[in-house]
């Protein structure tokens, strides 16, 4: 799937098609493979060894699509063309399976008059739910639904990340001043006058 439409985005873009190298590794019972897309000059690898050489090169090819969509819907051709295809529904899927959740469900509403109806769309995926810019087509309302959930989703994980670097970095400081505070004090007025003046820088 990564593969074919890595294909048609090149194609599209009036790319160059995307070449592929290997490598392997294991013993020939059991060989492990790992795969880089060129796509376009860039090169993209599968972040982990695969059982066949298939699974790597549509690693690989996920990982390029990922990265090209995270360029934003109208920043670049490329962008564009990924929007056109409808790699963001893909995508959108592919995450609620590896998290184990639910598909993503899309509701559309019609409105307008029936020469020129408009269709707005909502998709809800781990109980939460994304509104798409409307459209004059259901499937391209949906296609806007799952952009705006993909990169919602892509912020809130961004957030997240930040966030939990925080907290680790408030809980390490909790920790020095547990240990600061729980640390004996000696009897003698020397070290009593030393603690006092750590304490007040």
């Amino acid at each position: 799937m990564y593969k074919n439409q890595l294909q048609e985005l090149a194609q599209r873009s009036c790319f160059n098609l995307p070449s592929y190298t290997c490598t392997r590794e294991g013993p020939d019972h059991a060989p492990r493979f790992k795969a880089c897309v060129n796509f376009n000059g860039e090169i993209f690898e599968s972040p982990t060894y695969c059982s066949t050489l298939r699974q790597a090169e549509h690693s690989a090819a996920e990982v390029a699509l990922i990265a090209l969509s995270s360029k934003g819907p109208s920043k670049s051709l490329t962008a564009r063309v990924l929007d056109e295809t409808g790699i963001y529904k893909n995508l959108l899927q592919e995450t609620a399976h590896r998290a184990g959740l639910d598909l993503p469900v899309y509701t559309s509403v019609r409105s307008g008059p029936g020469h020129i109806p408009t269709f707005s769309c909502t998709v809800e995926l781990a109980g939460m739910s994304f509104n798409g810019e409307s459209a004059k087509t259901k499937k391209q309302a949906e296609k806007n639904a799952a952009i705006a959930a993909w990169f919602s989703l892509r912020q809130m994980r961004s957030l997240d990340s930040h966030g939990e670097k925080k907290g680790e970095e408030k809980e390490q400081e909790t920790q020095r001043s547990e240990k600061k505070r729980t640390k004996p004090i000696k009897k003698n007025n020397s070290s009593e006058h030393n603690n006092h003046k750590r304490l007040v820088l």
